[in-house]
């Protein structure tokens, strides 16, 4: 029988068969070269206790010569973060801060136009939300201790700290703060926020985009981690600390949360925790966590704290009002409650619960 010849036993294909195989290689070479080109090549990773918590700076050298510049610029993020320390700290005696409230009720102090910047933008927040951010709080510092031996404070203790709260009465003019007698400032709700915002404009001035900034559980995540996105986890403030509800997947943001869980004290079946709402002098009362997503940490790190006062009925309406703002909040029925846009971000661990 006379069979019909084909392409393949033919001499003609031995050639066209070697092509085939050349493209396939090089198809496959190129493949694999963008899939590594799509992985960090290196993760250089530090940490410090800084700011009465632990700090943690992650950066991606994409090359060999990057790993030594970026444990330079590392370096000298953390070296920001401590000139940030001692100028804004309420804790350290010499700091400027501390001087305008050693000084209160007397002449106004001269400090850096820095921190007039940020004690403006505080008093700006304390405006915006009616004063359920205040950065008077110091003043009422004395109530509330969870650090050692606990006891909840008489309602006529907390009604005389209350008169030494109130943003109204900060005077700035120029470079000069005052502060009538008896009143302090403090900074921990916006300040690390700010301290993280600037040690990732550091590791950008080194020519870094991808990285990620860590105080504390406050995060600032900029571009990617090779091809993934940065993955930042959301704790159950129910649940045991290495619990999680849901993670955020994000690129160039900053997540911060406030929980009741960290520092707390339960008395007759009531929980006491440091989220101390400045209006009533009394912890918060409406939430167990609130997560904010926003472009800056300063940002989110303020508006974690004013929608854990406000709870979500008050809060999110705010959130929603404000561009490039998400928010998540647990309330304190353990209640799922969240803005369109967070839902974009998150991946639950179960399903939400409404």
């Amino acid at each position: 029988m006379k069979t019909t010849p084909t392409l393949i036993g033919s001499p003609l294909f031995r050639p066209i068969l070697v092509i085939l195989i050349l493209v396939g290689i090089a198809l496959t070479i190129r493949y694999l070269s963008q899939s590594v080109d799509q992985e960090p090549a290196q993760v250089v990773k530090m940490e410090r206790e800084l700011m009465g918590t632990l700090w943690g700076i992650q950066v991606v050298a994409k090359t060999d010569p990057d790993v030594a510049r970026a444990q330079q610029a590392i370096e000298q993020a953390f070296q920001e973060l401590h000139r940030i320390d001692a100028l804004m700290s309420d804790w350290k005696d010499d700091s400027p801060l501390s001087a305008i409230n050693f000084a209160a009720g007397q002449e106004p102090t001269e400090v850096p136009t820095e921190l007039v910047a940020i004690i403006s933008r505080g008093i700006h927040f304390g405006e915006l939300t009616s004063g359920a951010f205040d950065i008077t709080w110091k003043g009422m510092e004395d109530l509330w201790h969870f650090n050692g031996p606990f006891e909840v404070p008489t309602q006529a203790a907390v009604t005389e700290a209350l008169q030494f709260v109130d943003y109204r009465q900060i005077l700035i003019e120029g470079q000069h703060v005052s502060l009538p007698k008896g009143f302090a400032i403090g900074l921990g709700g916006i300040a690390k926020g700010y301290a993280i915002d600037r040690a990732a404009a550091i590791l950008e001035e080194y020519g870094f985009r991808d990285f990620l900034v860590n105080g504390g559980g406050d995060i600032l995540a900029g571009g990617t981690r090779g091809s993934r996105l940065w993955s930042i986890g959301i704790r159950d403030p129910r649940g045991a600390r290495d619990e999680l509800l849901a993670k955020v997947r994000l690129s160039d943001g900053s997540v911060v949360t406030s929980g009741d869980y960290e520092r707390f004290r339960i008395v007759d079946g009531i929980r006491y925790h440091h989220i101390v709402d400045p209006r009533t002098g009394y912890p918060a009362d409406k939430c167990q966590a609130v997560t904010i997503v926003a472009e800056t940490a300063e940002e989110a790190d303020v508006l974690a704290t004013v929608v854990f006062v406000l709870g979500h009925e008050k809060g999110l309406p705010l959130i929603e009002a404000i561009s490039g703002v998400e928010a998540f909040v647990v309330d304190v029925n353990g209640e799922f409650q969240m803005t369109d846009g967070f839902r974009e971000v998150v991946e639950f661990y179960a399903e939400p619960n409404h």
